[in-house]
């Protein structure tokens, strides 16, 4: 037929073979989405029930029962809790951007707002049967109104979730893709930059009142290194200085010289901005306040990361980087588990060991939820790098399963890390930092093989000088 084109045997083979590879593609994509959303459901449940008190006593039951389903259907909802709404909308965010992920890719094209509607129904079934198990539990509030909630929380995750996959997802991931691959370095950047960010201005709290601002400026410390700044000088090396020399090296290496300012001379200004603007920036946090030594610290921290990292890596890094990595992984993991260093006496081990909790999340049960937020975010934090760097191990990637191996093997980091927590006067080992740390680290190994297979150099050598 004219205009058809006929494929030699070695082009069928190609297309074939890449057809094959896209199609395996997206179906790992598809289980890699079922299971994450399969472990957040197991998330929610258990959150919800811990820490698992029933009572099956028939009156109470009843009475439960009346509360739950009669008393509204009378008109008498319970007090509505500002906090209690907001939670119970967040908390299924996450479960509606999974779902309908999902769902899309079992529905029509057509039908465009069918994955949300599903994705809803979903979320309202899910939601009504966790509130209905929970009129079993003495320790919770059973509510319609919870259900509710739940059910806004994953109509506004599927809608967001629909609308990324249809009008944004290509277009982002295309641009993001190519510029990792120009400067692949930029990942680690983000990464240190957001982790810098949340610590800075935790708990989030913005407030715009000028007595509030003028008492954060009276809390200022505007004179550096005074007061107990020798007391907290190991934390501030370590968690501004060390950081900010990683961070001005990375700005150094991919920052482009303009006007009569050298690269690596702009690359330090950079920093400092970047440290003032951070300082500047927690005047407007409640409970946070200027601090004239996080920014000379800081920009120490990015003068000696330019100047001095670069000469020092020229040639270990070309035979030792994966290894580099994750010994200052390991080593920042260690001094953040362990610090401050309060080691208890032989005698104190009794004590410390009737202290581990072995209950997972029983102590989030008991928290504040954003202090349980902000936790939860560190040791995710801290454990992707964790399995990213592990994962990137030659010994990891020979194995006949890399990423179980590599899986296996931070947890078996984290176990040791929380065994030495017995001996810190000031710690708990808790079974709840493995889990999460565990969570983290398979983040960090399917961030690892997603760049792998995108092409992405994962730990690229240093651009020569000009």
């Amino acid at each position: 037929m004219p205009g058809s084109h006929v494929f030699s045997p070695a082009q069928k083979g190609i297309h074939e073979a890449m057809t094959d590879l896209a199609t395996y593609g997206v179906n790992r994509q598809e289980t890699a989405l079922r299971y994450l959303f399969l472990a957040y459901c197991l998330f929610i449940v258990y959150g919800c029930f811990i820490p698992f008190h029933f009572n099956l006593d028939p009156s109470f039951v009843r009475w439960r029962w009346k509360v739950f389903l009669i008393e509204p259907l009378r008109g008498n909802f319970p007090r509505l809790s500002l906090s209690d709404a907001v939670s119970n909308v967040l908390l299924y965010v996450p479960f509606g951007l999974l779902c309908v992920r999902l769902v899309i890719s079992k529905t029509a094209r057509r039908y465009a707002f069918l994955p949300v509607l599903l994705t809803m129904g979903y979320g309202l079934a899910f939601g009504a049967v966790i509130e209905a198990g929970q009129t079993l539990s003495p320790w919770r509030s059973a509510s319609l109104l919870d259900t509710f909630f739940n059910t806004i929380g994953a109509l506004i995750g599927a809608t967001s979730g629909l609308f990324w996959s249809r009008k944004v997802e290509g277009s982002v991931q295309t641009g993001l893709v190519e510029k990792l691959r120009e400067c692949p370095s930029l990942l680690v950047l983000g990464y240190l930059l957001l982790g810098v960010l949340v610590d800075s201005f935790y708990p989030f709290a913005v407030t715009m009142n000028l007595s509030a601002l003028l008492q954060h400026v009276k809390r200022s410390h505007w004179l550096p290194f005074g007061g107990d700044f020798r007391a907290h000088r190991l934390e501030l090396l370590v968690e501004k200085g060390i950081i900010f020399a990683v961070i001005g090296y990375i700005v150094s290496i991919n920052l482009r010289p303009r006007g009569l300012l050298s690269g690596r001379l702009l690359a330090w200004l950079t920093c400092c901005v970047a440290a003032l603007s951070i300082e500047i920036g927690k005047l407007f946090f409640l409970g946070r306040s200027f601090d004239s030594e996080n920014v000379i610290v800081c920009s120490l921290g990015a003068l000696a990361g330019i100047l001095i990292l670069p000469p020092l890596l020229k040639s270990f890094w070309q035979i030792h980087r994966q290894r580099l990595c994750f010994l200052v992984i390991l080593g920042l993991l260690l001094y953040f588990e362990l610090s401050p260093f309060d080691w208890i006496l032989p005698g104190e081990v009794p004590m410390q060991l009737s202290r581990v909790e072995w209950l997972p999340f029983r102590s989030y049960f008991f928290a504040e939820p954003l202090r349980v937020l902000f936790d939860l975010q560190q040791k995710v934090y801290f454990g992707l790098p964790l399995g990213f760097t592990v994962m990137a191990s030659q010994w990891a990637q020979r194995a006949a399963i890399p990423r179980m191996q590599s899986f296996f093997a931070c947890i078996a980091i984290v176990v040791g890390i929380e065994s030495l927590q017995i001996l810190v006067r000031s710690r708990v080992p808790s079974t709840t930092d493995v889990l999460i740390f565990g969570a983290g680290a398979w983040a960090g190994i399917v961030l690892f093989e997603s760049l792998q297979s995108l092409q992405i150099e994962l730990f690229p050598s240093p651009p020569k000088r000009e």
